[in-house]
């Protein structure tokens, strides 16, 4: 169970002298350098970051060795692996990171009325189809110079998560990127048939029988990904058996069922849209592995970035109209 944080009032202030001791002995500049160095555990991929060169880096590194008595980072053959000293700075330096840039910015604090901040989110078709137009309205009032891009890149680990701002995606595939990641809850939705509205031999509710013995289009999976996984991410991709087209759209799912006599399982939120545009209608599933949790995810060594609290709330309130 995770301990609650202590307020910040009830911690005990160090003696000041004895702090500006330790203080005399960090150059704070160097503590991003730090943060890069035990996310990446690389010094040539935190030099590219900020623009240095090795060498520097390097020296830096040797500097905070000293600064903290541990060596941090080790070579063992060809892996840099993290001391347990560096472990154990991983949370409390991001948060005194975020704390110093909120303490340095709150003369100037994020006003999105007049900021021109990009924002990258990666997440599947049906998500952007759901949230970007909502996102979008709300924009369009707030934050008028805000600039949304949805991709569909795909991510395996905390350091592709770094390079965005959001992903957002079932949580079962949220919870295998670890723990240096910030996560929070945006919709639950399960999973239903769709037919084509012409195709009346399919009943108002189907078993996964039923399913199985019927022409099928279903998404693309990535053949990378562990069937075990897959399920996790799809918990309805046993039932695919007999498929006749995939696509990696669920917008073209719903185009193929409707002219190619074909029934596919997609999560109810896109079936609904698609029902408004397409000749098609919802068939009850019965099965009993069928919910699909949505949240959004995002790396903590980003989470400093201008405007991505305000983003955070504003995917939230986004979420909230869709459920």
């Amino acid at each position: 169970m995770t301990r609650a944080r202590r307020p910040i009032d009830a911690v005990q202030a160090p003696d000041p002298r004895e702090l500006v001791a330790r203080l005399h002995r960090v150059k704070l500049d160097t503590l991003p350098i730090l943060h890069e160095l035990l996310r990446t555990r690389s010094v040539t991929r935190t030099a590219r970051a900020f623009g240095m060169t090795q060498p520097g880096v390097s020296r830096i590194l040797r500097q905070l060795r000293a600064t903290f008595e541990d060596q941090l980072l080790v070579l063992i053959g060809r892996d840099a692996r993290l001391t347990h000293r560096a472990e154990a700075l991983i949370d409390p330096l991001h948060r005194a990171l975020v704390e110093i840039g909120l303490l340095l910015d709150s003369t100037n604090p994020f006003d999105p009325a007049t900021e021109a901040v990009p924002f990258v989110v990666t997440t599947a078709d049906y998500v952007s189809l759901l949230l970007a137009p909502v996102l979008a309205e709300i924009c369009a009032v707030e934050a008028p110079y805000v600039v949304l891009e949805f991709t569909e890149a795909r991510l395996r680990n905390p350091d592709e998560l770094a390079r965005i701002d959001f992903l957002i995606g079932p949580r079962a595939f949220g919870e295998r990127l670890g723990k240096r990641i910030g996560s929070m809850p945006l919709w639950r939705d399960d999973i239903v048939c769709i037919a084509a509205e012409a195709n009346r031999t399919v009943p108002a509710r189907i078993s996964a029988e039923e399913f199985q013995q019927a022409r099928q289009v279903g998404m693309k999976s990535d053949p990378r990904v562990p069937p075990d996984i897959r399920l996790q991410l799809q918990p309805t991709s046993a039932l695919e058996t007999s498929l006749v087209c995939t696509t990696p759209n669920f917008l073209v799912i719903g185009a193929v069922v409707e002219q190619g006599d074909c029934l596919a399982l997609v999560p109810r939120k896109v079936a609904q849209e698609l029902t408004r545009s397409r000749r098609l209608r919802i068939v009850e599933l019965v099965y009993p592995h069928r919910r699909l949790m949505i949240d959004a995810y995002w790396s903590l060594a980003a989470s400093g970035k201008r405007g991505h609290a305000w983003f955070r709330d504003l995917l939230a309130r986004a979420a909230k109209r869709l459920q």
